[in-house]
């Protein structure tokens, strides 16, 4: 039994599901930073939200064979960068814009399974 999902899509969906999370820190971290101003940083918060988002990278796979190729890679990137971000013991500061890229590699992600599918996604306009 997984605790924090285990597959493809169900482990994007779980991920992408923390992105309000993270916007809502951010809101938080900038109240709090007024009273201390070296304390609750945006690198802070977006680690503190990495850290609860990437869980669901741990168990995310992509099926064998050379037809995924490409979106194994994506796959790939996504889960290290998201597991650094969050787990990772670098102590880089990341800022919004690094969150931002791990959104843009999901939607990514999600728009060439769709094409693999045969469908003809569109991310729409809202």
């Amino acid at each position: 039994m997984s605790e924090f999902g285990k597959g493809l899509i169900i482990c994007l969906v779980k991920f992408a599901e923390h992105s309000m999370k993270l916007y809502s820190d951010l809101e938080i971290y900038e109240k709090m930073r007024r009273d201390h101003p070296d304390s609750f940083t945006e690198p802070s918060a977006i680690h503190s939200w990495a850290n609860g988002a990437s869980d669901h990278l741990y168990e995310i796979e992509v099926p064998e064979g050379k037809d995924w190729y490409r979106i194994r890679k994506k796959v790939e990137e996504l889960q290290t960068k998201g597991l650094d971000m969050g787990h990772g013991f670098t102590r880089n500061n990341y800022t919004k814009d690094d969150a931002l890229e791990l959104f843009k590699l999901t939607q990514e992600i999600a728009l060439m399974v769709d094409r693999k599918l045969g469908l003809k996604p569109q991310l729409g306009d809202w």
